[in-house]
């Protein structure tokens, strides 16, 4: 009797099998996202994660799109619009639908699918930690003991109705984790701000006397948590953490009793206690950078702007934010109040150019303005005609910061009835933004009848402005 048939046929079962589970290997680390958006801003659709954009997707004729995600790793992820963002969780198998209004971005977002009960349940979260905003503030304006009280009830009422929901759904260990994160991270957020928000006394007075216990939640903070390393209330707590502890710092060895983020001392604590307290390289240079950028953005001490520098190159190990950091640092050094205006070429509508200069001859307000922000584009401009009826003597000049043309620009202004006068877009546009540090996008130049800058810094939107603008007529 011969066992070739049966040797061959155990051999091709085996090859079958093999075959089989590699395919069921595959499925199961798969994924569909996909949905329908109404009033979109733009024809398509951005998912990333963290800074890695991972596709492009576009929307059909009726506004709807559909992605497969495979070989993907579990976790948070974000789409964009091309006006704001949201994120969403997703694992293997899932298949997720989403439906949302850009009139009503959050409020109107709804999950379908497998996995839609865990996500809608993030998303009311989420939203409901907007809605006790209010509650928060008017809370912290009670004494820390009464505070805390509610501060808790509002966190246990959180955490029961959760773990009722787990059980219910028999939910993932990644979906607990990120919503006790929501609870447990936005709890100690407005623990840390009570300090800052509380009015009955300064920042100095209300540390001295908060029970002893306030901070003992600060022991279970996990600073180095890779997996949440982009959820928002995880990043936002830290964030205002660090704020709480290098003031208190400060305090120790100051004379100053009140917050201000403008003084070098207390930037330089914050950083030594990130890099003292966060191993986990991600985060510890996300918030060097972070608290780097928003010193040089806020400050109008550019003395001071050399030893911050110094302090974050040696504490950071992201060369690419190092390198960022060090031509900020230089811009504005460039921009210091008395310095001329950057020689930059702007274009009006006509498509005729000329240096920036040229097309000041007395007090000049410059704002900036993007056609992807729609919000800032319409208010930027009423708030400079409301200005320019106050105050005649001063000259108002709008700059795009898109690289379009005079004719394309039109069009965007007429889309959106606003007028061409003093309308003008920048010949090289990274040229412009990096020699005048237009990030953030609403900020604003005060500029002298001789193109000298008083401000670089301005706010248009801030009632100091004027102050600083009467002050430049009657100079």
């Amino acid at each position: 009797m011969s066992y070739r048939p049966l040797f061959y046929t155990i051999i091709c079962l085996s090859v079958l099998l093999s075959c089989k589970k590699d395919k069921n290997v595959i499925e199961e680390n798969t994924a569909f996202f996909g949905g329908e958006i109404i009033n979109p801003s733009s024809n398509y659709i951005i998912l990333y994660k963290s800074s890695d954009i991972i596709d492009t997707v576009y929307l059909d004729s009726k506004n709807r799109f559909k992605y497969n995600f495979k070989n993907f790793e579990s976790g948070l992820y974000n789409f964009y619009d091309g006006k704001e963002s949201q994120a969403f969780l997703i694992q293997p198998q899932d298949s997720i639908m989403i439906r949302v209004n850009t009139m009503e971005f959050d409020e109107s977002l709804v999950f379908s699918g497998i996995g839609e009960k865990e996500n809608n349940y993030l998303m009311e979260l989420f939203l409901e930690t907007e809605k006790q905003e209010q509650e928060v503030l008017e809370i912290s304006q009670l004494e820390p003991k009464a505070f805390d009280k509610k501060l808790c009830d509002i966190r246990k009422t959180k955490l029961e109705r959760l773990k009722a929901f787990s059980l219910k759904h028999n939910t993932s260990d990644l979906f607990n984790l990120f919503a006790n994160a929501n609870i447990d991270y936005n709890y100690y957020y407005s623990k840390e701000a009570y300090p800052f928000i509380n009015y009955s006394k300064n920042e100095s007075e209300i540390f001295s006397n908060l029970p002893a216990n306030f901070f003992d939640f600060r022991k279970d903070i996990d600073y180095n948590n890779n997996t949440l390393r982009d959820y928002r209330p995880y990043v936002s707590f830290l964030r205002f953490h660090f704020n709480n502890i290098a003031l208190q710092e400060h305090f120790k060895h100051s004379e100053d009793d009140t917050y201000n983020n403008q003084s070098l001392d207390y930037n330089l604590d914050k950083l030594s206690l990130i890099e003292e307290k966060i191993t986990d390289s991600f985060i510890k240079n996300r918030l060097l950078y972070y608290n780097m950028i928003k010193f040089i953005n806020a400050s109008k001490h550019v003395d001071d702007f050399d030893a911050l520098l110094a302090s974050f190159q040696e504490k950071s190990t992201n060369k690419d934010q190092k390198a960022k950091a060090n031509r900020l640092v230089n811009s504005y050094k460039r921009l210091k109040p008395g310095q001329l205006i950057p020689d930059l070429m702007v274009v009006d509508k006509n498509e005729d150019t000329h240096h920036l200069k040229d097309i000041m001859n007395k007090p000049t307000l410059i704002y900036f303005w993007d056609a992807g922000d729609r919000y800032h584009l319409k208010v930027c401009h009423e708030r400079a005609k409301d200005l320019q009826k106050k105050y005649p003597e001063f000259d108002f000049i709008a700059i795009s910061v898109n690289a379009i043309s005079s004719q394309e620009q039109g069009e965007v202004l007429k889309r959106h009835r606003l007028g061409y006068t003093n309308e003008y877009h920048f010949e090289n546009v990274t040229m412009a933004i990096e020699n005048l540090s237009l990030k953030p996008i609403n900020k604003v130049f005060i500029v002298d009848k001789d193109a000298k800058i008083v401000n670089p810094k301005a706010n248009m939107f801030d009632i100091t402005i004027e102050n600083e603008m009467l002050a430049l007529i009657n100079k």
